[in-house]
């Protein structure tokens, strides 16, 4: 934390205080802590529409203000499902496709946190569905790893975005489709209405893994046998390896998706707001 009083008010949710240091310290709104974020940031997490407003208004260039992870308070009022303050930022002409340090849009960020009315609004002002992170890996296959989320709420959000047009057989930076992802994280549910909206059961990855490997390679061997009947069921087909290297291979998969996982879900659980933690699975 910085050595700013401001920065401080608003981390402890002190409306009066932060007031009180708007009207007499309004320069501190600039100022950054460790994390290279402003007041606007912390704003966007812990005050209502009127402060954040009256923060802004002090300073109108810090609207699409970076922090050291490329977040800016669109994204931080996104992960928080702060709707108000999504289409008030909006409306001030903050950067709807604006991207994070990873390459993390707004409907990212939406589909992450489960914030579904923000993922709404987001759709409804224009925001592509479909654009990849810098693992190419797209809203839709995040929206099968979604453990943190409420099951209602992560398949509402899944079907959200199959709705809104993102193709169910986008590739990842390894030639991964969402429902190899959800095979990864044992995601029956996403699996099943990922094959209704047109996808393939029976795609591989770059390494020729299917949806059984990727099921194996993160411990969901109970799921195997359910994934494959499935696939029997709905393709008349039975799903053999066509890399006598797979076993190596799967832990490359376990490596990969995992990695693209941990970080979203670490500042997910970082900058959450109260409308998800109300939908958590306790």
């Amino acid at each position: 934390m910085s050595g700013s009083s401001l920065l401080r008010a608003l981390d402890n949710h002190d409306r009066v205080e932060t007031e009180r240091l708007l009207d007499a310290q309004p320069h501190e709104v600039s100022v950054r802590d460790a994390d290279d974020r402003v007041a606007l940031h912390y704003a966007a997490e812990t005050m209502d529409l009127a402060m954040f407003q009256k923060i802004l208004e002090q300073d109108l260039t810090l609207l699409d203000c970076e922090d050291r992870n490329g977040h800016t308070p669109l994204l931080m009022a996104v992960m928080g499902g702060r709707t108000d303050l999504v289409k008030f930022i909006l409306s001030k002409g903050a950067n709807l496709n604006q991207r994070d340090r990873d390459g993390h849009s707004a409907v990212h960020w939406a589909v992450v946190c489960g914030q579904l009315a923000t993922l709404n609004f987001l759709i409804s002002e224009g925001a592509d569905v479909e654009a990849p992170d810098l693992l190419k890996a797209a809203p839709l296959h995040y929206a099968t790893a979604t453990e943190e989320i409420a099951p209602e709420v992560a398949l509402a959000v899944l079907h959200t975005l199959i709705k809104a047009g993102a193709k169910p057989n986008c590739l990842d930076l390894d030639e991964r489709t969402p429902i190899l992802w959800a095979a990864s994280n044992g995601n029956l549910e996403a699996m099943h209405s990922l094959k209704q909206a047109g996808g393939d059961l029976l795609a591989v990855d770059r390494d020729r893994l299917g949806v059984l490997h990727c099921a194996a390679s993160h411990g969901y061997h109970e799921d195997k046998e359910e994934i494959a009947l499935t696939m029997r069921r709905r393709s008349g087909k039975s799903l053999k390896s066509k890399n006598p290297k797979s076993e190596g291979l799967l832990r490359k998969i376990a490596r990969d998706i995992g990695v693209a996982l941990t970080r979203v879900h670490r500042i997910a659980r970082k900058n959450q707001g109260p409308e998800t933690q109300a939908l958590q699975v306790p």
